[in-house]
């Protein structure tokens, strides 16, 4: 069946159902704001073992042809946000003993996985030349996608048209791909991104 999926580009209907679990926070227990709960997306196992053999092929075919920017940190294996720190010092580190002005800019997205746009995922993936059908059951994926929640009694029912679901095995390696044309913007040669 797997195979299947895979070779035809199609991800299975009952499969894009997400039953979500709100989590409260760390150290948001006693607010009323809804912000405190992060939405866990729970789907059945037939299509989380059809997302990491997906999101495995991805990025396999990504590390293969190197199309990741060298500036990437977020969720890849053997790299972390020390070795990110560690560049920003190597760049900055020269310009401040030359007494130059630095300046830093960051950027915390906030809901950034429920944001994430499946137009710009789809095109990164064309412009990393994925696979055909890796390309197809990503779309496929993305497709008719709904979530559920189970409130007092009340089914609350909701068609999902962005973000990578919190809890996915897609998300992160999708983040990846979204992330990776802004790490390839060009600027003058005293930025770095």
């Amino acid at each position: 069946m797997y195979t299947d999926c895979l070779k035809t580009g199609h991800f299975q209907a009952q499969c894009k159902v997400a039953k979500i679990i709100p989590i409260t926070k760390p150290g948001k227990k006693d607010s009323y704001d809804p912000s405190k709960y992060r939405p866990i997306s729970l789907i059945n196992i037939t299509g989380k073992v059809l997302e990491k053999l997906l999101i495995n092929r991805i990025m396999h075919h990504i590390h293969k042809t190197k199309f990741l920017n060298y500036n990437q940190f977020g969720f890849l294996p053997q790299i972390s946000r020390i070795d990110a720190g560690m560049t920003v010092k190597q760049f900055i580190e020269p310009e401040l003993e030359r007494r130059r002005v630095v300046i830093m800019t960051t950027l915390d997205v906030q809901g950034a996985f429920d944001a994430a746009w499946w137009p710009a995922i789809l095109r990164g993936l064309m412009d990393a030349d994925c696979p055909r059908n890796l390309y197809q059951l990503t779309q496929d994926y993305f497709k008719d996608r709904r979530a559920v929640m189970l409130l007092n009694s009340k089914k609350l029912e909701k068609r999902v048209t962005k973000g990578c679901p919190q809890g996915s095995c897609c998300g992160p390696g999708y983040w990846i791909i979204l992330n990776n044309s802004l790490l390839n913007i060009k600027f003058t040669h005293h930025t770095k991104v």
